[in-house]
C-alpha cells in the first residue's frame, strides 16, 4: 500500500514534471497508462492520436470509445485526457463549501482529474468543453458528489462540463473508427508511401466499382491483392487509410464488417458527423 506521504510526493512530482500541461502533441496526461494499476477493469490502453500526433492514455473502455468518436469529428482540434483540476486548493474549497469529502487516497487529498478537455471549432472561434465518461451503472452517490466538484470548478471558468454515458456513444461509428484506426498513418505499414497509395487506390477503386457490392470486403481485398501482384493485406490497409483520411466515404452509422460488402464513394469530404453531437 502507498502511504500518505508517498501519495503526496507522487502528486508533486507529476506537477513538477509537467503532467497536465501543454497542448496538442506537447500535452502530458496527469495520469498515464504505466502509473500503477489505475485502469478500470483492465481497459488501460495507449494509442497514437489522429489529431494530436501523440500517445493517448485511456483508463476505461468508455474512455477509449469516446476518444475514437472524438477522433472522427471535424470540429475537434485538440484532446487532453486525464486533465488535472489545479490548483488542488480550489477543489478542496469547493468540497468544503458543498460539505463533502474531497477525493483522497490513504488519508491524503489528491489532485482530481477529468477525463477529457476538448478544444472544438465554433463560428466564434476555438472553445474548450469538458466531458467525463462513466457507465450509468456506476453513477453512485459518491461519484455524483465528485462530479459536482468538477462541474463547479469548470463553471467558474465559464467552461461547459458534462457527462457521457454508454447511451450517448455512437456505437457503430466507434467500432468503425477502431477498425480503421491503424490505417490513418502510412508509417504503420513499411514500404507504403503516398505515391504508392495513390497508385493502388485508383486501381482498387475501379475494382470496387466493377464489383458493384457483390463481394465482401475481405474477398475483394484478397482478390485485388492477387490481381495487382502485391502483398496480401495491402488493399485492406489502403481501404482503411482512404476511409480514415476521408478520401473515400461510407455511412459511418452502418457497422463495417469484413465479411460483408461495403458501399463507398470516391469524393473529398469536409465533415461527417454521424448522429453524434459532442456538445449535447
Amino acid at each position: 500500500m502507498v502511504n500518505g506521504s508517498r501519495v503526496k510526493k507522487i502528486q508533486e512530482n507529476r506537477i513538477k514534471n509537467g503532467r497536465g500541461a501543454g497542448e496538442g502533441k506537447d500535452y502530458q496526461p496527469f495520469i498515464q497508462a504505466h502509473d500503477n494499476k489505475v485502469a478500470s477493469e483492465g481497459w488501460l490502453t495507449r494509442h497514437f492520436g489522429w489529431k494530436t500526433h501523440r500517445i493517448h492514455h485511456t483508463l476505461s473502455e468508455g474512455e477509449r470509445h469516446f476518444l475514437y468518436s472524438l477522433e472522427w469529428l471535424e470540429e475537434v482540434v485538440d484532446i487532453r485526457e486525464q486533465f488535472p483540476l489545479l490548483p488542488i486548493s480550489r477543489t478542496e474549497e469547493i468540497a468544503e463549501q458543498l460539505g463533502i469529502q474531497h477525493a483522497h487516497l490513504d488519508g491524503v487529498n489528491v489532485v482530481m482529474t477529468t477525463d477529457f478537455v476538448i478544444t472544438i471549432k465554433t463560428p466564434k472561434g476555438l472553445m474548450d468543453i469538458v466531458r467525463t465518461v462513466k457507465p450509468s451503472s456506476k453513477l453512485s452517490n459518491r461519484t455524483l458528489e465528485l462530479f459536482e466538484i468538477e462541474r463547479r470548478f469548470f463553471s467558474e471558468q465559464g467552461i461547459d462540463w458534462g457527462t457521457v454515458t454508454e447511451s450517448k456513444l455512437p456505437k457503430n461509428l466507434i467500432l468503425n473508427v477502431e477498425w480503421m484506426h491503424e490505417g490513418r498513418y502510412l508509417d504503420t505499414r513499411p514500404g507504403i508511401d503516398e505515391e504508392y497509395v495513390d497508385l493502388i487506390s485508383n486501381a482498387f477503386y475501379k475494382k470496387i466499382l466493377e464489383d458493384g457490392g457483390e463481394s465482401s470486403i475481405s474477398k475483394i481485398c484478397l482478390r485485388s491483392d492477387k490481381e495487382f501482384g502485391i502483398e496480401t493485406g495491402t488493399c485492406m490497409f489502403v481501404l482503411k487509410h482512404m476511409l480514415a483520411t476521408k478520401r473515400w466515404v461510407t455511412d459511418m452509422n452502418i457497422p463495417i464488417k469484413e465479411s460483408k460488402p461495403l458501399l463507398i464513394s470516391n469524393v473529398e469530404m469536409k465533415s461527417q458527423l454521424s448522429d453524434f453531437n459532442i456538445v449535447s
